[in-house]
Order: structure tokens, then C-alpha cells, then sequence
């Protein structure tokens, strides 16, 4: 596994938590990752597997868009 990786991350991740229902969410979930997409992150650290590099602002509200379906 690369250490930093600008590939999908958010595709191989949903398919995980749809799959087993696994990801820590509320009601409040998509303000705190407003919250956080506003701070215009362009690396975000996983607890697990790569880091990821890019427009962490982006990627986390299609994470919050996700979370919504």
C-alpha cells in the first residue's frame, strides 16, 4: 500500500460501508464534514490505508453527498 495516494478512495470505502452498514454517522454527520471541508484540507490521513492527497474540501462533501443516499 503507497504511503500517499491521489486515487479514489471514497468509491472502494463506500463500497465497504454499504456492504456491512460499518461507519460511524449521525444526524450532525454532513455539518461536521462541512465543518472540516471548510478548513480546504489537501491531505486527509485514513485510520487505515493510505493517506490521501487532492481537494480534501471536495472530497469530503462527496463523502457528506454519500452518507445523504
Amino acid at each position: 500500500t503507497e504511503a500517499l495516494t491521489e486515487a479514489d478512495i471514497l468509491e472502494p470505502s463506500e463500497g465497504f460501508r454499504l456492504a456491512m452498514d460499518y461507519y460511524a454517522h449521525s444526524p450532525d454527520t454532513r455539518l461536521t464534514l462541512a465543518r472540516l471541508a471548510a478548513a480546504q484540507p489537501r491531505t486527509l490521513a485514513c485510520m487505515h490505508g493510505s493517506a490521501w492527497q487532492g481537494n480534501g474540501a471536495s472530497l469530503l462533501m462527496q463523502l457528506a453527498d454519500a452518507l445523504r443516499a
